[in-house]
């Protein structure tokens, strides 16, 4: 069997920071804080991707053994994570074994950032410069960051900041899982294109050309797609209790069984999705409805197309943003 895409490692759903956008400071009351331990990180089949990113809802640095758990994922595959950055100089060493590091920023200025993310913009700019002065070839440096409606005008000033960082990367995601009631309203996207939005892309875009930086930003016009960027074709998450998940948008740490959205201006609750193993998963009803729909790119003749499963009828990253 051919490797799959990539693995997305919950290795911790703790966090010292309470982010403006993020479901632990939604859903705090119910909140299952822990780290995932080593006999459940040992069991995950590494060799069959070709990619492992070790962050799920938390910050993975906190994990007492982020280290020892980047070089078992490393002899296998490339190995990246996701963090919000404090601790960067407390884990060098093991920073500079990735493949990629994406640290997650808010804004490019330092009041915005501080508002959303409650931490302060100075000190993540030093533990990137770290990075980026210490390392020979890799990590490859991203800097992560939400769109947000009070915040978008600044975008073009985060290209400044991820270049005097030493950033080769910026990437901006969208507000494509709203938790509650008061985020709704901060998405940039929707069924038509918000000018002011496009502009400040536009600019942070020729920002980034000007001064040799990647930029990507995720579309901001919904259009269900055939598979959406989680791909859960080729893609999984392992939870922090080891259970197999098909994207991180149908697993969330929480004592209850269901998952609240905010989805077209409304409030749903659809069910978590967990496979008990990946053999599990990979025979599943839920991965094989994905396959079906890219069939249909390879048909001669016009084919129905099979419906989203129904936890995904109400995600909006089924619909390209």
């Amino acid at each position: 069997m051919p490797k799959l895409g990539f693995v997305q490692v919950e290795v911790s759903t703790r966090c010292q920071l309470s982010c403006l956008m993020c479901p632990k400071s939604c859903f705090s009351d119910e909140w299952i804080a822990k780290d995932m331990n080593m006999e459940t990180f040992r069991l995950i089949p590494f060799k069959k991707f070709h990619y492992a990113h070790l962050q799920g809802w938390g910050e993975p640095l906190l994990n007492p053994n982020i280290g020892e758990m980047v070089d078992i994922a490393a002899k296998s595959c490339k190995v990246g994570l996701t963090t919000n950055g404090l601790l960067i100089d407390h884990h060098i060493d093991s920073i500079l074994k990735l493949d990629l590091l994406a640290v997650s920023v808010a804004s490019g200025d330092a009041r915005q950032h501080e508002r959303v993310r409650g931490c302060s913009l100075e000190k993540l700019a030093g533990n990137i410069k770290l990075v980026s002065e210490s390392r020979g070839k890799r990590p490859k440096i991203v800097i992560a960051t939400m769109m947000l409606k009070s915040t978008i005008e600044s975008l073009p000033k985060l290209i400044d900041f991820a270049a005097e960082c030493g950033a080769d990367e910026v990437i901006a995601n969208n507000l494509d899982y709203i938790p509650s009631k008061e985020l709704v309203g901060e998405e940039v996207f929707g069924l038509t294109a918000d000018k002011d939005v496009e502009k400040a892309v536009e600019q942070a875009g020729k920002r980034a050309e000007e001064l040799g930086i990647g930029f990507i930003a995720k579309p901001r016009l919904m259009e269900e797609a055939l598979v959406c960027a989680e791909n859960p074709v080729e893609n999984c998450v392992v939870a922090v209790d080891g259970r197999i998940a098909p994207c991180a948008y149908l697993n969330l740490p929480t004592a209850s069984e269901t998952i609240p959205r905010w989805f077209r201006g409304r409030t749903v609750e659809v069910p978590k999705v967990y496979f008990s193993s990946f053999k599990e998963w990979l025979k599943s009803d839920f991965r094989d409805t994905f396959k079906r729909r890219l069939q249909v790119l390879h048909q001669s003749l016009p084919t129905e197309l099979p419906p989203l499963p129904q936890p995904c009828r109400t995600c909006y990253k089924a619909y390209s943003v």
